[in-house]
Formats: structure tokens, C-alpha cells, sequence
């Protein structure tokens, strides 16, 4: 019994006999088929450490102790559009009289004056303007379309009867205006009742109706049509966002 008792926890069998080892952690004998090597993170992968190890000592590997490997970097797109933040950061903002570009209106216009898009019925070479207040340099006027040199500057020609009880005017040009947009009259001699806030209805290159309207009295001079759709409704003038 004393010496069964140095061979630790192996076991000793007459009919099957096995191997007696030694683990190599503990020191205590095993049966060598009861111990099992040790593996550890070498880099990303498990590597044999050749310590055969007995279950109570075997050491679960630590994931904390694999490298890290990164991924491949992503493959680069061709032709990137990148967002241009110090265009987003200019203040453009502007009282009339400033060096100009616009060889209509005289305003700077960011990103060039070429229409990205236009109608069918107009060419696509069109040049776009940016509106004029008509003030002064250092000027801050608020109302919109005041200069004749604008694109949403219309004078009066003439004011009549359209036939059937409306107000026909008389444009030099109806560019840049649409049926059923709102646009303002002032100015208008004789003829007053053309004067206010009115819908209109484009009936040719130089016509247009004011609808729901009554004609009356005589036109006799003056007058000027502002057609500006960027407004906001019930505003007749531009919305104040700060002082100039």
C-alpha cells in the first residue's frame, strides 16, 4: 500500500496497464492519457506551449492575449465627391453696391450663372441672374425687384379691357412669369384698380390678365409688375433674417 500510494492519481490496472506520467504543472502522476498539452495565443493563432497539463491545471487561453489583426483598408472609389465645407462656410451674404459679376444683374452668383436646368421651350445655354434691390452701394432696401435691370422687374406698357371685364396688362417682356402666380402692381396712373397684390394668368410673350379682377377708369402712365415667387405667402416684401 505504501508504494500504490506514491503513483498520485494514476491508476493501475492489471489487465489494462497504461503509462504512468507526471504533470508537468503540479507534479502530481497521472496516467499519461489523462493529461493534455497546453495552448496559448502566439498573434492571432493558438500554439502548442509542449506542457502536458492535468485538467485541474490546464489554462483556458486568454483571448485578450491575441494580436489584433486589422482589416484591409476599403479600395478607393474613383472619381470621390467630397463635401465642400468651406464653400458651405462662406457668408455670402451681401448689401447692394458690391463688386459684381452678373453681367444682368450685377450680383455675384455662387457656383457660376449657367441654368442647370431650364424648360423645354428655352435653351439650356440660358444664363441665370440673382435679383437686385436697386439701392445704393451700402443701401438696405428690403423690397424685392426694385431695379429695372432685374429679371423680376416688369414695366407697364399698358392697362385694359381684356373683353370680358378683366385686367389685361401690358408687359415689355413676360420671361421668368407663370400662370397662377402671385405678383404685385404698383405705380399704375389711371387705371388704379391694376395697383395691389394680384394671381395672374400669362396669356403671350407681352399679356398677361390679373385674375378675379374689374377693369376700370383709363390708363394713362406708369406702373411696374414684380414677380417674385420666392416669397413667402401674405409677404410683400423680403422677410428680415438679421440686421445689414
Amino acid at each position: 500500500m505504501a508504494y500504490a500510494s506514491r503513483s498520485g492519481r494514476a491508476r493501475t490496472s492489471a489487465s489494462s496497464p497504461q503509462a504512468f506520467a507526471v504533470c508537468d504543472r503540479c507534479g502530481i502522476w497521472y496516467n499519461h492519457v489523462n493529461l493534455r498539452w497546453q495552448f496559448d495565443y502566439r498573434g492571432a493563432t493558438l500554439q502548442n506551449i509542449r506542457l502536458l497539463v492535468c485538467n485541474t491545471c490546464y489554462d483556458t487561453p486568454q483571448s485578450q492575449l491575441r494580436a489584433i489583426v486589422l482589416p484591409a483598408d476599403p479600395v478607393p472609389i474613383i472619381n470621390p465627391r467630397v463635401e465642400p465645407y468651406v464653400w458651405d462656410s462662406t457668408d455670402r451674404r451681401q448689401v447692394s453696391g458690391y463688386n459684381t459679376t452678373n453681367v444682368t444683374t450685377g450680383i455675384p452668383v455662387p457656383m457660376g450663372d449657367t441654368r442647370v436646368t431650364s424648360l423645354d421651350s428655352v435653351a439650356t445655354d440660358n444664363i441665370r441672374v440673382t435679383q437686385q434691390t436697386g439701392e445704393p452701394p451700402g443701401g438696405k432696401n428690403q423690397l424685392p425687384g426694385t431695379d429695372p435691370n432685374a429679371v423680376t422687374y416688369k414695366n407697364v406698357v399698358n392697362v385694359s379691357n381684356n373683353g370680358s371685364g378683366l385686367i389685361r396688362i401690358t408687359v415689355t417682356v413676360t420671361s421668368g412669369m407663370i400662370t397662377n402666380q402671385r405678383v404685385i402692381i404698383k405705380d399704375v396712373l389711371g387705371a388704379t384698380a391694376a395697383n395691389g397684390t394680384w394671381v395672374i394668368t400669362v396669356i403671350d410673350k407681352t399679356h398677361l390678365d390679373l385674375q378675379d379682377s374689374t377693369f376700370a377708369g383709363t390708363y394713362t402712365s406708369g406702373g411696374y409688375v414684380i414677380n417674385n415667387p420666392s416669397l413667402p405667402y401674405g409677404f410683400d416684401e423680403i422677410p428680415k433674417t438679421g440686421p445689414l
